[in-house]
């Protein structure tokens, strides 16, 4: 008898045929036994700002204002005031605002912010914080995104071919403490150079997020070059436990699941990438071992504790069809609804992602998000796009 696993294969040159040399043939991370039962639900969808924008992070302000904080790809590169190591000449970024809910955005005048997989958060003091992947540091305003700050959080000097992973979010603890980890590690491409294992920093505020004085080296259960911490969100849950979520590569395959492709193989391996889980007990100074959480190709985890106790995940597809999709949790991340994601955008390609998601105060949701929206198009026209879904979460 021929079984299942026997019959059928995507056929498919992972190697001479995907999109934007990652890997991303659009088959990896898919199961080929299953088929999908749609729900449709309804939604209002925006745009945000021109053509030509990009990834964005989202703040809801204390009066119900919306900010995004969208890449313009097609702006002149500028040099980070704080580099990574990761990507230290990029893009600035520009600010939209929404008073609607989402349902429209208008251009916001700021002084410079800069780096694409950026992250914006309002903060219960008011003070906004925004981060990316080419910032070692934070920059803070106190005018409701007017006016920007560069601060960098001092870490210690990273070795040749190290890197400080982007951070996507603060930890805001019960009593108004606010912490930012920062970890510093050498990316799956650069392993062979590694010298040492990753290494990861709180840094505190006990002024709602305007200094950062206090710096205390955590403790991991992980023994690796790879940064534990990767693009990582953070959710103070109910319990007390801190739990976050983290992007790791070929450099550590799921269990029970071989790779795509030879380790390495693509010079830039997205398809390869997975989310996994970390979990603290003591306000972030010790961490659990990572645990599998998301398949291959379904990365850029961001964490949501809606008002009701259920707990979304928003992520990126790196697999057809490209675009966000969420899932959610009963019981604060232990276990996750996998059987029936939410698929909140579809892509033409790979550029795609980075979506977060926040709640407002009459319980809808609104999903900021970067797609591909056109099969073929010059890249000086503008071919990625910057939207907001709005949307509400069905009741149990």
């Amino acid at each position: 008898m021929v079984t299942t696993e026997q019959s059928f294969r995507w056929e498919h040159d992972a190697f001479g045929n995907d999109y934007m040399s990652m890997g991303t043939t659009g088959y990896t991370g898919l199961d080929p036994h299953t088929i999908t039962h749609n729900t449709i639900l309804p939604a209002r969808r925006a745009q945000i700002g021109p053509r030509g924008m990009y990834k964005a992070g989202l703040a809801v302000l204390p009066d119900g204002r919306l900010l995004a904080s969208p890449v313009n790809i097609l702006a002149e590169k500028i040099p980070s005031p704080f580099p990574t190591g990761c990507v230290d000449v990029t893009w600035p970024v520009q600010l939209y605002e929404s008073v609607d809910g989402g349902l429209s955005w208008q251009r916001y005048e700021h002084s410079p912010l800069a780096g694409k997989e950026g992250s914006l958060h309002s903060l219960p003091s008011g003070v906004l914080l925004f981060s990316s992947e080419s910032l070692d540091g934070i920059c803070i305003s106190e005018d409701e995104g007017r006016n920007w700050r560069p601060v960098q959080l001092e870490t210690e000097p990273r070795h040749p071919y190290e890197l400080t992973s982007a951070t996507r979010s603060p930890i805001i603890h019960a009593d108004g403490t606010i912490s930012i980890l920062r970890c510093t590690g050498t990316a799956e491409h650069d392993l062979e150079h590694a010298t040492r294992n990753c290494r990861a920093w709180l840094f505190t505020s006990t002024d709602g997020g305007r200094t950062w004085n206090d710096r205390t080296e955590v403790q991991m259960d992980w023994e690796d070059p790879f940064p534990l911490f990767a693009e990582c969100d953070f959710e103070c849950l109910p319990d007390g436990r801190i739990l976050a979520c983290s992007r790791f590569e070929w450099n550590a395959a799921l269990k029970d699941q071989p790779l795509p492709y030879a380790p390495g193989a693509m010079p830039n391996d997205h398809a390869a990438g997975h989310m996994v889980l970390i979990e603290s007990h003591d306000r972030g100074r010790t961490w659990s071992a990572p645990r599998d959480f998301l398949g291959y190709s379904k990365v850029q985890g961001q964490l949501t504790l809606l008002r009701d106790g259920r707990l979304l995940c928003t992520y990126t597809n790196y697999h057809l069809p490209f675009g966000v999709a969420a899932v959610v949790s009963r019981d604060g991340g232990k276990t996750w609804d996998h059987s029936h994601p939410f698929q909140l955008a579809m892509s033409n390609g790979g550029s795609t992602g980075w979506a977060t998601t926040r709640q407002l105060p009459d319980e809808t949701l609104v999903t900021i998000h970067a797609l591909e929206p056109y099969h073929i198009e010059p890249a000086e026209t503008g071919k990625t796009v910057c939207h907001s879904v709005k949307w509400q979460m069905p009741e149990d």
